[in-house]
């Protein structure tokens, strides 16, 4: 009898390190590889770009030309990800949604291997339905959250002063302003993309286990920090800050209400009103 009690005792360490290492190898594996691909596509794009430009007849190209990236060399990585950058939301959006999918392909198809068909773990039901009362939740939790965060980032940067955003958010903040086009294919990428595929990997992979073994708690904290750091750009260290926040916040809706599309519907509403304040407000949003 003490030993059974014994087990339990462990039972809950034990089934933290081993979801713990299981996400520890899918994080790595998911984030190698979507470096790998990253890295193809800014060489392939700048490359093509190039070629356009004249430099090179695209008609007589089979291959894209190699772009000479020396990513082992900061200052090299930093101009070809900025000139990318640029040109992908300036000229080419449409590869911000190939970004996002590619992004998904990474994480979720190792997660579903690993965690759901070789380690036989339990992951959310995707085939959820979605009523009206769950849409409404999802929506008011990622508007909340939004404003939340915008009010206590606005409290701490004025204290501190305001870092500098990553480039990303910069040159999207910039061209944004009553620009439709590149608002309609932000939505798809940032709004739908990232917050599907990101809710999926995060709440419906990884916290979900914790779940089932009647560890939301802890769950919750690991998966939200987990969501801020994995989000971690360089600079300020307030952004991975409050992203932890907002992980918490999608969590906490998920294992209130045990459909993964509140948290998906609420990472939705979250990007959209950032895209949308860029949109009518443009620089001023800084």
């Amino acid at each position: 009898m003490n030993v059974e009690k014994e087990y339990q005792k462990l039972s809950p360490a034990k089934d933290v390190l081993f979801m713990g290492l299981i996400q520890i190898f899918v994080l790595f594996l998911g984030m190698y590889s979507y470096m790998k691909i990253t890295r193809f596509q800014v060489e392939s794009t700048l490359a093509l770009r190039t070629a356009k430009q004249g430099l090179v007849n695209p008609k007589e190209i089979s291959t894209p030309v190699p772009s000479e990236v020396a990513w082992n060399e900061p200052a090299s990585a930093e101009k070809a990800i900025r000139e990318y950058t640029e040109f992908v939301v300036s000229k080419r959006p449409w590869l911000l949604s190939l970004d996002r999918l590619i992004w998904g392909l990474c994480f979720l198809v190792p997660s579903y291997i690993l965690i759901r068909k070789i380690a036989k773990i339990e992951t959310a039901e995707f085939t959820d339905s979605v009523g009206g009362r769950d849409i409404v939740a999802g929506v008011a939790t990622g508007f909340a959250t939004f404003c939340f965060v915008n009010v206590a980032s606005s409290l701490i940067f004025f204290i501190i002063g305001k870092p500098q955003s990553n480039y990303l958010e910069q040159i999207l903040t910039k061209n944004l302003y009553w620009n439709w086009k590149l608002l309609a294919w932000t939505l798809v990428a940032i709004s739908f993309g990232a917050g599907i595929f990101e809710e999926f990997f995060f709440r419906g992979f990884l916290l979900k286990y914790f779940e089932e073994k009647n560890l939301g708690s802890i769950g919750l904290l690991i998966t939200s920090f987990v969501f801020g750091v994995i989000h971690f750009t360089g600079g300020s260290y307030v952004a991975p800050l409050l992203l932890i926040f907002v992980g918490l916040s999608f969590g906490i809706s998920y294992l209130k209400t045990g459909n993964i599309w509140v948290p998906v519907t609420a990472h939705i509403t979250y990007n959209s009103s950032m895209l949308f304040a860029a949109f009518l407000l443009g620089n001023r949003i800084s």
